[in-house]
């Protein structure tokens, strides 16, 4: 047996001896199972709560609007159905020994699909996502597919934005990761169809979202309070995003054809995506098998000006010390991104006791990038002008730099798993795989170094420092010497395999009803980094920036002077490369040292139960995770001083493992039924990086012309402790009527060995000489705490055309404390706002729909600098975002949309600790987008 799978096995064997013994059925007891549908019969509602009168039992339907109770005697009963947006319903049956009972319980108006706004519309989506809030069992924002197509998002990340407490990170104006009440998205988890979703970036755990279309998904769910039959590693909660199946929709199809149009770049670009469901009948079924596929496309061109610095630093001037620049860039890019999205699901219902269910999804995006690049290195000693808005120096050098890259990132997900149901049992099992892959192969990149120029910067405008020269060799491409080209092929591939097993007894605990659960689970990981660079020096003056010059770049920032032509480098390096003179002992360093192999199993098990108290729901248990972990590496040592002074390589290998108890216990609390009381404890953890816990080393030791040696450092730390966390949460919820909800909750977080990357050179240790050594630390303890508040409504009492309005509002208020070590006094927790918010204004009639939404994060601590210097820590500025979809149903089928995401232009912008000295800054220009959408 495989000895990776050994300690499961014994895990699953030990499941039966958890088993609760439970009172048996009564005799003649029967399950009663039924749908909630639209007057159709074609549209299942999820979320709705039905319950069953006299006994008070209660069940919240299924995906396809599906419920059941067990063990119901012989007798006369009464279902009622409760779904926000529709009168509540109920309907007599009687239970007969003999004959299974069914039944259907129809609501909302008897109107077609097209003209329901409880099935189509904002208000539907609204609608659907707030019955399955309410009714779950713990504090979780529901995101629905109609939602989601109610704003301008091409992404996953950016449809998150819109839910409380949840901000993103951004790469070029795009989302890509999600922040969970102000937890760094490495801290959270993301799962597709139940399958943990791998994270395609070699150096980090944390999921790109931006890879995966949002046209796939049924709905996202955002879960804040977890349970115990879920992972443990999800301190700011966990993403689940849920692909469609033919039960949710039965049959259908959806067309979508899109052109957006990005102003900064002056490009168009396509999107199409198609979706479809369709049910069968297989042997002595009706429409008991289901297939749905999806697909998305999107080609996008677009582009981004920016201006980096890497610190103001203290300069000595003519007249005394001065706060500046050593060294600036001004940044062009022009970016082609592809996506390529595609699910096929299968279900199949032999029989009403066994779902069957095989789900897959894969997900291709490329980012094709040329990056321009101009560094300045202002030679402080050659001043010729300084003020409080600038300075300008002689014998300066500028760098101009070019790199061509097309990575693609790639994500695979398929998980086989089935439900059965026999009598008070409830047994389900899953085997999955999933796989995130980025290749980066032939990044081609070179640097032409100008030398002697006159040049200078310009803080007139601080978030955005203008950089020129006024010498007439800055604009010759013959100025500039070709120093360097490097070829540079770089992978990482992170593949997880799943096995889990569920067993659940309904039965009565004391006089309630509820259930027991047990269950257990592997997770088997690998993690591969793989780095082949080929760099190539000593071309001395034989060529220069001439030689490959193109035309001028647009760069409305600054002048940028000429720039390279990318296919003419490409041409010269392909015909001459066997010519060039390789630098073996950069190339090695840079092939060898970013490479790893991290092997990571994780058995888990659990037992939870729930019990159903009158208008109380206590959910709790306790969870167990073992994790054994074993990586390989590098270590790279440069010793001129003690050595040789060459590159020399050592294998690294690290093994770990530990155990950790996460319990969990959640309260809903009914006081009516439009107010409800939640509250929470619990456990989670949070694992170390790759990159962070990657037994790899990287010190270099160089003399200056003093004969003076300067010690730098860089490596991993396979010693990190894994991060835990305890959590509270409390919450009160109010449904006024409607589809209407007013919502307020509070949050605290204590987290213990939390995760800081740091220069540690100088401090106490190995490295207290070393001029600069980097690596990852457990921090202290951290105190993190808000409150959310939210309230959406459709004002449908009010009189026409005003019965349309449709209102969002949320508001996030966070606070963090965080000990460092070898820092005095209190760090907010890096990528935490104090304050988040949306609002969302929409209409909703006669065919018409219009929304426009608001989205404001405040500033948030991006990195941490040197431990004992606040001021190296680099600060992301506020961001707000206005964006508008409109759209218009003229028929049944069809409707026409416009959206324009970033209507006011926001850039970019990032700071060291005060917002006068620029880190980063950059402007992408808004983007209009035209489309048609078909249903049928």
């Amino acid at each position: 047996m495989n000895p990776r799978l050994r300690r499961f096995g014994a895990v699953l064997l030990l499941m039966p001896l958890a088993l609760p013994v439970g009172a048996q059925t009564d005799t003649g007891a029967q399950e009663l199972r039924g749908r909630v549908l639209d007057h159709s019969g074609t549209i299942g509602f999820e979320g709705a709560l039905v319950r069953l009168e006299p006994s008070g039992a209660e069940a919240v339907t299924g995906r396809d609007g599906r419920y059941r109770f067990i063990g119901v005697a012989p007798g006369q009963y009464q279902i009622i159905v409760e779904y926000l947006g529709a009168p509540v319903e109920q309907a007599d049956i009687t239970v007969q020994a003999d004959v299974p009972p069914r039944l259907d319980i129809v609501i909302g108006d008897d109107v077609p699909p097209i003209d329901n706004i409880l099935v189509i519309g904002q208000v539907a989506g609204q609608a659907g996502a707030l019955n399955q809030q309410r009714n779950a069992d713990s504090l979780r924002n529901i995101v629905s597919a109609d939602a989601i197509g109610q704003f301008p998002d091409q992404n996953v990340a950016e449809a998150l934005q819109r839910v409380p407490g949840l901000s993103i990170a951004r790469d070029q104006g795009e989302g890509r990761f999600v922040i969970i009440r102000g937890i760094d998205p490495a801290l959270s988890s993301t799962t597709i169809n139940g399958l943990r979703v791998p994270g395609p970036e070699a150096d980090s755990r944390q999921v790109n979202l931006d890879v995966i279309a949002s046209d796939l998904l049924e709905r996202l769910e955002i879960v804040k309070a977890i349970t115990p039959d879920m992972d443990g590693d999800s301190v700011g909660g966990n993403v689940a995003l849920k692909s469609a199946t033919a039960f949710d929709r039965g049959n259908s199809l959806s067309l979508r054809s899109e052109g957006s149009y990005n102003d900064l770049a002056d490009a168009w670009s396509p999107k199409l995506a198609v979706a479809g469901t369709r049910l069968f009948s297989v042997g002595d079924g009706v429409d008991n098998f289901g297939v749905a596929s999806a697909l998305s496309w999107f080609d996008r061109d677009f582009g981004s000006d920016g201006i980096e610095t890497p610190g103001f630093e203290d300069l000595e001037g003519p007249d005394g010390a001065f706060r500046g620049l050593e060294e600036a860039e001004q940044r062009d890019y022009t970016i082609t991104r592809e996506r390529l999205s595609t699910t096929l699901n299968f279900d199949y219902r032999p029989n009403d006791a066994t779902d069957v269910y095989w789900r897959t999804l894969y997900s291709d995006f490329s980012d094709d990038e040329v990056q321009l690049t101009n560094v300045y290195a202002f030679n402080d000693e050659q001043i010729t002008e300084l003020s409080d808005n600038g300075a300008r120096f002689a014998d300066s050098e500028i760098e101009k730099l070019s790199e061509a890259r097309k990575e693609t990132q790639t994500i695979v997900s398929t998980a086989l798993g089935a439900e059965n149901r026999f009598g008070a049992y409830t047994l389900d099992y899953l085997l999955g795989f999933a796989q995130a892959e980025e290749d980066t192969p032939n990044g081609l990149g070179a640097r032409f170094v100008g030398e002697e120029l006159a040049v200078g910067y310009d803080l007139a405008k601080r978030k955005q420092p203008r950089l020129f020269s006024d010498d007439p060799a800055f604009a010759d491409a013959a100025t500039y010497a070709l120093d360097e080209i490097a070829l540079e092929h770089t992978f990482a591939r992170e593949r997880e395999t799943a096995l889990a097993l569920n067993l659940q007894r309904d039965t009565l605990i004391g006089p309630w009803a509820g259930f027991w659960k047990v269950g257990a689970k592997a997770r088997l990981r690998d993690k591969i980094g793989n780095t082949d660079a080929e760099i190539y020096d000593g071309f001395g003056d034989d060529f220069t920036l001439a030689d490959f010059a193109s035309q001028n770049v647009n760069y409305p920032l600054a002048s940028f002077g000429p720039i390279l032509s990318r296919q003419a480098l490409s041409t010269f390096f392909n015909a001459n490369r066997a010519n060039f003179e390789l630098n073996g002992d950069d190339s090695a360093i840079d092939s060898r040292i970013e490479d790893y192999r991290l092997d990571e199993d994780i058995y888990a098990g659990y037992l939870m139960a729930r019990v159903d108290m009158g208008p109380a729901r206590l959910v709790g248990g306790v969870r167990v995770e073992r994790t054994e972990s074993d990586a390989r590496g590098t270590r790279l040592t440069i010793d001129p001083e003690s050595g040789s002074g060459d590159p020399e390589f050592q294998p690294l290998n690290a093994d770990t493992h530990y155990t950790d108890v996460l319990p969990s216990l959640n309260l809903r609390y009914a006081f009516t039924e439009r107010m409800l009381l939640r509250a929470s404890l619990s456990r989670s953890i949070a694992r170390p990086g790759f990159e962070q816990a990657a037994p790899r080393t990287a010190i270099e030791i160089e003399e200056d012309d003093d004969g003076a040696f300067e010690r730098s450092a860089e490596f991993g730390n396979p010693d990190l402790d894994p991060l835990t966390s305890d959590n509270v949460d409390l919450s009160f919820e109010f449904y006024p009527g409607g589809v209407a909800l007013i919502s307020a909750g509070l949050f605290y977080k204590r987290l213990k060995d939390f995760f800081v990357v740091s220069d540690v050179a100088g401090q106490p240790g190995p490295f207290a000489d070393f001029d600069e050594a980097i690596t990852t630390l457990n921090g202290d303890t951290a105190d993190l705490y808000g409150a959310e508040f939210s309230y959406s409504q459709k004002f449908s009492m009010l009189p026409a055309p005003f019965d349309g309005v449709l209102l969002l509002a949320n508001l996030t208020l966070v606070d963090s404390d965080a000990t460092l070590p070898f820092r005095s006094g209190g760090t907010p927790l890096p990528r935490q706002s104090d304050t988040l918010g949306n609002l969302a204004l929409g209409w909703e009639k006669h065919g018409f729909s219009l929304r426009l939404a608001a989205t404001y994060r405040s500033e948030y601590l991006d990195e941490i600098g040197e431990l004992d210097d606040p001021a190296t820590d680099r600060y992301a500025d506020a961001h707000l975002q206005l964006d508008f979809t409109g759209s218009y149903r003229f028929s049944d089928a069809y409707q026409l949309y416009v959206n324009a995401v970033n209507i006011n232009d926001e850039p970019f912008y990032a700071y060291f600790q005060d917002r006068r000295f620029n880190s980063q800054y950059e402007e992408y220009g808004p983007t209009y987008e035209l489309g048609l959408k078909a249903n049928f």
